[in-house]
């Protein structure tokens, strides 16, 4: 029987992407471990030459099989260092702070766009805010507020991660007496959101070559909008409320704790990555938590990956 090596060599070159990616989420090796690794990507060029060279000769399918498996090591090493590999933006304590106060007369919405550096959101009682900002190099941020608004912005910068003005270093405090809608983006840079108490009701994230670690235990939430792109991402979900998400991976890395106590149900289309859903059997066309349908509040949760990585409920936990 004739073997359709086209089929043969797609088949090695999956196993060899998804065997990295899967070894990485299952805590056997370090991400970090794999980032070291991919110092020596070299070696996966010359063995791929070598196995090219290999499938004019006698032994053909051997050397096919090692030109497929060496783009699949390559491309599952990527998805899993590449959260690692951010690009830093220099030096992040500020030259000075400038703090800023106010309050919401009602329900509001919070805007955070960081280009650069460091941003940290936690939560006070009351209807008041209050934000320190600065910058390594004094391009204070540019804040605009009003009674049901309020926008932090890194200073305007010429191109996309063009850090000439320095860095940003972010602490802001949000209010729990008013309902808010988040949108936060981070880029190149990391982001601490202890969210304990908010009454959130949409919240959009968006991840760029950072890392940011989400903490909604203790908040009630309405939306979840989340984009990791190149970046790595952990969320802690809340245990009350009923509410959906939609999360995006993109050549990325995304955990996700779950409380015991919260119906857990997840869609998914993954292309090129890996997932692993601890706790969770597969109900149809979707992934359950145990006692979803007696649940007294509901996540349903929709999970597009693209060349990443999706881990819910590791042993690591979200950190």
């Amino acid at each position: 029987m004739r073997i359709n090596r086209r089929f043969l060599y797609w088949g090695v070159f999956l196993l060899a992407a998804g065997g990295v990616m899967l070894v990485a989420t299952s805590s056997l090796v370090d991400d970090d471990v794999v980032a070291q690794a991919m110092g020596y990507w070299p070696v996966l060029v010359i063995a791929l030459g070598v196995g090219l060279l290999l499938r004019r000769t006698r032994f053909g399918v051997a050397g096919g099989m090692l030109a497929a498996a060496m783009p699949g090591l390559l491309l599952g090493g990527l998805v899993v260092a590449t959260p690692r590999m951010a690009p830093e933006c220099g030096d992040t304590r500020p030259a000075s702070m400038v703090t800023r106060q106010g309050s919401f007369d009602s329900a509001a919405s919070v805007d955070l766009r960081l280009a650069c550096g460091e941003v940290s959101v936690t939560t006070t009682p009351g209807n008041g805010w209050q934000l320190e900002a600065g910058n390594a190099r004094g391009a204070v941020a540019v804040a605009d507020a009003s009674a049901n608004r309020l926008s932090v912005a890194s200073l305007d910068r010429k191109r996309m991660f063009d850090f000439i003005r320095g860095a940003d270093a972010w602490r802001l405090s949000l209010p729990t007496a008013n309902t808010l809608d988040l949108a936060a983006e981070v880029n190149a840079g990391r982001g601490r959101f202890d969210l304990a108490g908010a009454r959130l009701g949409d919240v959009r994230l968006t991840v760029n070559a950072g890392e940011t670690t989400v903490d909604l235990a203790g908040a009630t939430l309405a939306r979840l909008t989340a984009n990791v792109n190149a970046a790595k991402v952990s969320l802690q979900l809340p245990a009350t409320g009923d509410f959906g998400a939609d999360l995006v991976v993109n050549a990325g890395a995304l955990t996700i704790c779950s409380p015991s106590e919260l119906g857990l149900r997840i869609h998914d289309q993954v292309v090129l990555g890996s997932t692993t859903y601890a706790g969770l059997v597969r109900v149809g066309d979707a992934w359950e938590s145990n006692g979803y349908s007696t649940a007294n509040h509901h996540a349903d949760v929709t999970i597009s990956v693209n060349v990443g990585s999706v881990d819910v409920n590791s042993v690591g936990g979200c950190k």
